[in-house]
């Protein structure tokens, strides 16, 4: 397709953090043993672009108190965005918080310190910016970024990210819309490593899309999923990763760029495949093959056929889950009956991250929801 003089190209980019093995490589802006030239030739090109800031950049040792990965890394480790040409990052994330309030308030202060803006967390409940509006291309376009809830809630007094409440959301978005022509979700949400939506997400996606969406990215899945066009919106259900410390050969190696390309006031979504090298680097994937991302495509409105393979991943993970909720045996309830003490005592015999992974487990939807489903599933309920 021909563009005119006019063109003008949005790139958005899913999640990007150093690991230990390329943070040197970060700390020193080196973009291009990082990304390769042809991404770093792309990132030149463009008018502006956007990632996901996936951890905290942090020269302190705090920790958010949390099971699974903690991403941090040194402040320095910015340079590599700020070389890369990356204007806004996305803080609405599960790992923003990964450093704790001082963590948050780092990443933030070391984003303005290199230039780079952000949206989607603050400093408090109450200073929380979760969207901007740019003219680009004849076009008012309004980016708005959004996170399921994990361990990254705001409080009056400590950091966190913008957290999805359905009502809230979709209030906003309709007030927002007015005010653009083109209006973008990025949300940080969905399940990850399975390349379709739960029936969950995808009324989500239909809801926010009905409200004044006109495109909405899910990020945080770590693999390339399935896209589907709803209405006159476009909907991108796992944008994969970027550059992090998830591989999977087969499954989370893969991410997409999304370009954006706006001229004369129309939008042209093009969308181009990056791989994962060794864990440590990303390059332009030179064959762009995304056969099996349309395959994907062309089944995402069977219903039945999107449930099955939800079901069974869900079986997969079901262990996970049944470690934190197993129900006392016959047993241990002639126990409370005859021996209330010791059973109080059997009760409340966890660790702290067994109460954590509990927590984790309640409070997430995407964990909520695929302990819900399989639990139905083995119980032949629904």
């Amino acid at each position: 397709m021909q563009y005119s003089n006019h063109l003008k190209s949005i790139l958005i980019v899913g999640d990007l953090f150093p690991t230990c093995q390329n943070v040197s490589y970060f700390s020193k802006g080196d973009i291009e043993t990082l990304f390769g030239k042809e991404i770093v030739q792309k990132f030149s090109e463009a008018y502006f672009s956007i990632c996901n800031l996936e951890g905290a950049l942090t020269d302190h040792p705090d920790k958010c108190k949390k099971t699974g990965p903690v991403k941090l890394a040194p402040t320095d480790a910015v340079e590599a965005y700020r070389k890369l040409g990356i204007n806004y990052c996305l803080l609405a994330n599960n790992h923003a918080t990964d450093g704790g309030h001082r963590g948050m308030l780092d990443t933030m202060q070391t984003l303005d310190n290199a230039g780079i803006k952000y949206i989607g967390a603050g400093k408090s409940e109450n200073d929380i910016v979760h969207f901007f509006v740019k003219e680009v291309g004849g076009l008012r376009v309004g980016f708005y970024n959004v996170s399921e809830r994990m361990y990254n809630k705001p409080t009056e007094t400590q950091a966190g990210a913008w957290l999805y409440d359905e009502y809230i959301v979709c209030r906003e978005l309709a007030q927002l819309k007015e005010e653009c022509d083109y209006l973008i979700v990025l949300y940080h949400g969905g399940i990850e490593k399975f390349p379709y939506p739960s029936p969950e997400n995808k009324k989500r996606f239909h809801r926010m899309a009905d409200s004044g969406a006109d495109m909405i990215i899910a990020q945080h899945t770590h693999c390339v999923g399935c896209e589907e066009y709803y209405n006159s919106s476009y909907l991108l259900y796992g944008q994969g990763d970027f550059l992090l410390n998830n591989f999977a050969a087969g499954l989370t190696d893969s991410g997409l760029i999304i370009e954006l390309d706006i001229e004369d006031g129309q939008v042209h979504i093009q969308k181009h495949l990056v791989k994962s090298v060794d864990n440590m680097y990303v390059r332009y994937a030179e064959q762009q093959d995304l056969s099996d991302f349309y395959a994907r495509s062309e089944k995402v409105n069977d219903d039945a056929f999107v449930f099955r393979l939800f079901q069974k991943f869900c079986d997969n993970e079901l262990k996970l889950y049944l470690t934190a909720f197993k129900s006392p045996s016959k047993l241990r309830l002639r126990q409370r009956k005859f021996f209330p003490r010791a059973y109080k005592k059997w009760l409340f015999r966890y660790n702290e991250r067994d109460l954590l992974f509990a927590l984790h487990s309640l409070r997430s939807e995407q964990n909520r929801e695929t302990a819900v489903v399989g639990i139905e599933h083995q119980l032949g309920i629904s």
